[in-house]
């Protein structure tokens, strides 16, 4: 793992996404933080609400992989990256662009995805 922590939160993102891992999701939050998936949907705020998106998006056995370099700029992070949904039975492939602002501690209070129809295709 990176030494930067900004770009460890997003490898760590990627992993727990692949893995359905909710104590790694949980903890790169901060507790106020907010989430708009896709941007232009309504944003979701708090842990609780931020869990219950993970755990709809681990029931569809997700799967995630960085698409190129992370970009950062002051305290923001963001990343291409391919999400992978039902794998092996009708998957879906989705090309998300992730933006991460950070808090001081290199927690994420805010996340938005960009990402439409257009980025939706089957393999």
């Amino acid at each position: 793992m990176s030494k930067n922590p900004k770009l460890a939160a997003v490898e760590n993102y990627i992993s727990a996404l692949s893995n359905q891992d909710m104590a790694a999701i949980t903890d790169l939050y901060a507790d106020d933080a907010t989430i708009e998936d896709p941007v232009g949907s309504d944003p979701l705020s708090g842990k609780a609400a931020i869990i219950r998106f993970y755990e709809v998006a681990f029931s569809s056995g997700i799967s995630a992989r960085l698409d190129g370099p992370v970009r950062f700029s002051a305290n923001h992070a963001v990343f291409p990256f391919v999400v992978e949904l039902n794998p092996g039975n009708g998957e879906i492939r989705i090309d998300v662009i992730d933006q991460f602002k950070f808090n001081d501690d290199n927690k994420v209070v805010a996340m938005k995805a960009f990402w439409g129809e257009e980025n939706m295709s089957t393999p």
